[in-house]
């Protein structure tokens, strides 16, 4: 063999061996056979390397839709590099038959557990509900105190509330406020006054 058709085997074994490896949920071909088939086949005269990339083309071969003209034996199927590197080309031709009748087997009996594995459903997504409402008539408040002091006796102490009313139907508030303040010891004061009369005496 020539170093450029090694070096494609080489590439296409790797890419077997990791179709392999990236598939191990599947039972391997090379496992599913029987230890007399595997002899009579001569799975058990190859080498691990050539076993492994024999999966991988059994398993390819599976996943291969089927199609109009295309060779009902499985080594048929194959190109002649791929036979090459699997080491089929070595087999006898009474090996080779079964080989093709085990693989048609296999594929049979895949697609039966594909067949009766049960049915998995989606599961219906639960329908998203809002906790949002629409606001609803009320009442809002508001409440203060204050209390100051200060010299020659003088206090204020100061109380107000405010409530609105708010209606969402029609768009409408309406709000009430009250305020009283209670005075004690003030200086006298005006708010307004003639500017001709004179200004108040302060004590």
């Amino acid at each position: 063999m020539n170093p450029a058709a090694l070096i494609r085997a080489l590439r296409f074994l790797t890419v077997c061996l990791a179709f392999t490896a990236q598939a191990g949920e599947d039972l391997r071909f090379s496992l599913w056979l029987p230890a007399e088939e595997r002899a009579v086949t001569g799975l058990a005269r190859l080498d691990a390397d050539r076993v492994a990339v024999i999966d991988a083309l059994v398993r390819r071969d599976f996943s291969r839709p089927a199609a109009a003209g295309v060779p009902a034996d499985f080594s048929a199927r194959l190109t002649g590099d791929e036979r090459r590197t699997a080491g089929i080309d070595t087999l006898a031709s009474a090996e080779r038959s079964r080989l093709d009748a085990a693989v048609a087997r296999h594929h049979a009996s895949r697609a039966a557990r594909s067949l009766q594995a049960p049915l998995v459903l989606a599961t219906p997504r639960p329908r998203i509900t809002t906790e949002e409402r629409r606001p609803e008539r009320g009442i809002h408040g508001a409440f203060s105190l204050s209390y100051t002091f200060g010299r020659g006796g003088y206090s204020e102490r100061s109380g107000s509330i405010l409530l609105t009313h708010e209606d969402p139907a029609s768009g409408l508030s309406l709000s009430i406020g009250y305020t009283e303040t209670h005075v004690k010891g003030p200086a006298p004061y005006y708010l307004a006054r003639d500017p001709f009369l004179p200004s108040p005496i302060l004590p």
